[in-house]
């Protein structure tokens, strides 16, 4: 049981500190003289160097050896692609609403996939999932 309280610390900890980046993102973005092109790109770049130094950290002879892009298909860069419009939906969906608002749609979005699931998958949800989806 001592494991499971350590998970549920975890969770916690983790949306404390996703509300708090939330609420300072939303701060920052309506507050800010630059225009949210910019401070996406800031954001980016910011992002790219961490990434960069674990990336360095655990595959560089990997990189060198077989190139940054080896093993990307069509389907990963749809992915990608996917992942980067969604990244400048959110900063607009914070700039010109707020951060309460793309709580909401998070929420819906993960319903919305949960009944594609069902009707394309035939995914049939447990109680567990059903309890975490709805807290």
């Amino acid at each position: 049981m001592g494991v499971a309280w350590i998970g549920l610390l975890a969770v916690v900890m983790a949306s404390f500190s996703s509300g708090f980046a939330g609420c300072y993102f939303e701060k920052i973005i309506k507050t800010s003289e630059s225009s949210i092109w910019i401070r996406n790109i800031q954001l980016g770049l910011f992002s790219l160097l961490f990434s960069v130094i674990g990336m360095i950290a655990s595959d560089s002879f990997l990189i060198l050896e077989f190139g940054f892009f080896k093993g990307y298909s069509t389907l990963v860069w749809m992915v990608v692609v996917n992942q980067a419009l969604g990244g400048l939906l959110v900063a607009m969906v914070v700039k010109y609403a707020d951060n309460i608002l793309k709580g909401f749609s998070t929420s819906l979005s993960i319903l919305v996939s949960c009944v594609v699931d069902f009707v394309v998958f035939g995914f049939v949800p447990s109680r567990v999932f059903l309890i975490g989806a709805s807290v």
